[in-house]
């Protein structure tokens, strides 16, 4: 659809296309996208570019994707610049460069004012022209088993801010996976989450991640997306592993950081252990939940405690052992 930042003309097309999807006629739909976008024209390509990275109507294929995205940007179309940068200042399902992505980021302000904001937070971090960190903070040892470790002030108060901000009103129900290709809510968690899926991972997100890789020592790229969880008065997130036995790809290390402390409760409680965690704002709790051998350590398993008074927020990334990202 046009936007005050799209200034074409939307096809007229697009709409008959939007209408054969409504009526259960999908195929129809996608083929009628897939000319337009042949043609060139920006809406077509930026929801063929959706469609082949969510999947559904066609097969997911990411990198495929990033293609379609960057022509939508080429042709003018504002949302898809935003997230073609994003995946530029990334390199998720394609190439990474990072300072091109940082520079047309000044060009996008009038697309997402949130740019400017943005901008102003990557100049005060201290990064490498690659967009790693110059250095990192040491760490506190909080205990041998399980193998965790505390870095205080691992964010600053206006990176936590930032954070919190994305979340904003975009906070749901946890979910897990039902089995069966759709999702139901999670047992053992009740609190609420949002995930900053690759696509809205923007520079200033992925400069964070490539910190939480660089203090864990793995590449940012064997990271899931960064998850942001909301506990109010009464939420937790009972006894568990991080550890999946499913997993081809283990998650072999956890990184939390924490958002605000002003909030009774809620501690990170390591349950067969004497470690019980209370963070300040901005610390980073980093644990790992495999063995040398590769195997769960059963010193791992935690629980994040009721919240009694106030909201807890911190924001989780699970490490994968190798790659992860497309």
């Amino acid at each position: 659809m046009a936007s005050q930042f799209n200034p074409h003309q939307p096809h007229p097309m697009m709409a008959r296309a939007e209408a054969l999807a409504n009526a259960g006629r999908a195929e129809e739909a996608m083929l009628l996208i897939r000319q337009l976008a042949a043609q060139g024209q920006p809406d077509a390509l930026f929801v063929l570019a959706r469609n082949l990275w969510s999947g559904g109507a066609i097969a997911s294929d990411p990198v495929a994707a990033r293609v379609q995205f960057d022509l939508a940007a080429k042709a003018g179309h504002g949302p898809a610049r935003i997230l073609s940068t994003n995946l530029l200042a990334s390199g998720i399902a394609g190439p990474r460069d990072w300072p091109a992505a940082i520079a047309r980021m000044a060009g996008e302000v009038a697309i997402d004012p949130r740019r400017k904001l943005q901008i102003e937070l990557l100049k005060k971090m201290a990064l490498t022209a690659s967009g790693d960190p110059e250095v990192c903070r040491k760490p506190e040892r909080l205990a041998e088993a399980p193998d965790a470790v505390r870095y205080p002030g691992f964010a600053t108060a206006a990176e936590c801010a930032y954070l919190l901000d994305v979340g904003g009103k975009n906070y749901r129900p946890a979910q897990i996976n039902d089995g069966r290709g759709g999702t139901r809510l999670d047992p053992i968690r009740n609190s609420d989450e949002f995930t900053i899926q690759w696509l809205l991972e923007d520079p200033v997100v992925h400069a964070i991640n490539r910190r939480i890789a660089a203090v864990a020592q793995s590449d940012a790229d064997c990271g899931e997306a960064l998850q942001l969880l909301r506990y109010r008065p009464g939420q937790q997130y009972r006894s568990h592993f991080d550890f999946n036995p499913q997993l081809d790809n283990q998650r072999v290390l956890t990184a939390l950081i924490y958002l605000n402390h002003d909030y009774k409760g809620g501690e990170t409680n390591f349950v067969k252990t004497s470690l019980k965690f209370k963070a300040r704002k901005g610390d980073l709790l980093l644990f790992r939940n495999t063995l040398p051998d590769g195997a769960v350590d059963p010193a791992s398993e935690h629980c994040g405690m009721p919240v009694v008074n106030g909201t807890k927020y911190i924001a989780s990334r699970w490490i994968r052992e190798r790659r992860f990202v497309p």
